[in-house]
């Protein structure tokens, strides 16, 4: 008898469990393009001096890219129409007045996967200077978000990167779309042809120095060396280099706990009219006194850029030294 209610036990357990588990899996799929926000808020206030704060920190113009794109594209609706299928958006904000002033993170509410953030403030005023005082924390959420997506979408399909692993002692995820157009000892360029033009993945190594700052100014002059000699143009004498009278941005960052700069800029063709956005991560192998270079450029004449950068920034973000 002992026995068959231990049974009965551990099967109620595992039942319960399975439910939950099976409401998760029930949520529908969600719907949204990459940087796409649902705003939820009154008309009226997204008029006003609220919206237009809003709209100051949300929309605000994507960083190093040759023409002007909002950091998030926002569609707004009003609360009374937030029901149906606006309810499976994969990001959505809320911003409202309530009873104290808060900022709600939930994952996976209506749909899988979402994120949905709620800006509280007890009146207008405080909802402006909350919003002001959490953008940054807020923005980095939304983009961390977009950008596991995009990793978890491309490890449905990935090219064998072992040939990376083998000779340049790092591993990536490089979907399967990206084709090796070009191989010399420890350099890879990758290419996948887009709608009137092409994203390209460049992976090598350069020295490492031992002044920071110094390694950091010598970035552009790293890539201008390899786009003289790796990346030709179209015609003879034409060449890739980073566009000159316009400072890259230059940020220090950790990719999977490793020191890492992140450069963004310009570049175009020597005597040539092609160009476009780029960025690049270097990051710092102190114990083989190198630096491993991950860098995506694309050339899109007259398409949107915005997508295409967050793509090429989330495979070069997957990058890990092997040997630490």
């Amino acid at each position: 008898m002992m026995k068959k209610n231990i049974f009965l036990f551990l099967f109620a357990m595992i039942s319960l469990l399975s439910c939950k588990e099976d409401k998760t899996n029930l949520l529908p799929p969600s719907n949204g393009k990459t940087n796409n926000i649902l705003l939820i808020m009154n008309d009226k206030d997204w008029k006003t001096e609220l919206g237009d704060t809003i709209r100051k920190y949300f929309a605000t113009e994507f960083p190093d890219l040759p023409q002007e794109e909002p950091m998030f594209t926002l569609h707004h609706a009003s609360p009374d129409l937030f029901t149906g299928s606006f309810k499976k958006y994969r990001t959505i904000m809320i911003v409202k007045e309530g009873n104290e002033n808060k900022v709600e993170i939930i994952k996976d509410k209506y749909a899988k996967p979402q994120l949905i953030i709620i800006i509280e403030g007890k009146n207008k005023k405080e909802l402006e200077k909350l919003i002001a005082e959490k953008a940054p924390e807020i923005t980095d959420t939304i983009y961390n978000f977009e950008i596991e997506i995009i990793q978890k979408r491309h490890r449905k399909s990935l090219r064998d990167n072992s040939d990376i692993e083998k000779e340049l002692g790092i591993s990536i995820e490089i979907p399967d779309f990206f084709v090796l157009v070009d191989h010399k000892p420890k350099f890879f360029w990758f290419r996948r042809d887009v709608k009137n033009g092409e994203q390209d993945i460049l992976l090598y190594e350069v020295p490492l120095k031992q002044n920071f700052n110094e390694q950091k100014t010598l970035v552009t002059k790293y890539r201008d060396s390899i786009g003289k000699n790796y990346i030709p143009g179209p015609v003879d004498s034409t060449y890739m280099k980073t566009v000159e009278g316009i400072s890259p941005s230059q940020n220090e960052i950790l990719i999977n706990d490793i020191k890492a700069i992140e450069t963004r800029g310009l570049w175009n063709m020597k005597n040539d009219f092609m160009g476009g956005p780029y960025i690049n991560y270097s990051l710092i192998d102190k114990k083989h006194n190198r630096v491993v270079v991950g860098e995506g450029f694309i050339y899109a004449p007259a398409l949107d850029k915005r997508d295409y950068m967050v793509q090429l920034e989330a495979i070069l973000k997957t990058m890990k030294l092997k040997d630490q």
